[in-house]
């Protein structure tokens, strides 16, 4: 195998493990509006990575420490607390991929409800939104 190769391998890898991450946070976002604080002494110590919505007019954050996003919009507070260490760009595509994610969510979400579905009910109906939506983790 080439360097070339090895290198392009490993940034896939870590492309999909942020895909994986970012999903988690956004499905919290989805169910209850916020980030749920997991290890509040973490969460202060680390700086947050963000991304603005500009037509939507809020910033999304998420940082070690808290299970789902943080948003200007519906907790500022949080972003006060937890991002007072700093706050780093998410990076080329954060934006984007919140968004498809996020639709895809709450189409996931709609079916469940008309399910009045479960948890595993809710899973399945994830995993069959982001299967059309073709997101890959």
């Amino acid at each position: 195998m080439t360097k070339d190769v090895e290198i392009e391998r490993t940034v896939i890898r870590m492309e999909n493990a942020l895909l994986r991450e970012l999903l988690i946070d956004i499905l919290e976002h989805e169910a209850t509006g916020h980030g749920r604080v997991i290890d509040r002494a973490r969460a202060r110590a680390t700086p947050c990575t963000c991304f603005t919505m500009e037509e939507d007019g809020f910033e999304a954050c998420w940082s070690p420490g808290i299970l789902g996003l943080m948003t200007t919009k519906k907790n500022p507070e949080q972003i006060r607390e937890f991002c007072a260490v700093g706050k780093m760009p998410g990076g080329e595509g954060a934006k984007e991929r919140f968004l498809k994610f996020r639709g895809a969510v709450k189409e996931a979400h709609e079916r469940w409800e008309k399910r009045n579905g479960g948890l595993p009910e809710w899973w399945e109906e994830v995993g069959r939104s982001l299967e059309e939506h073709k997101i890959e983790l």
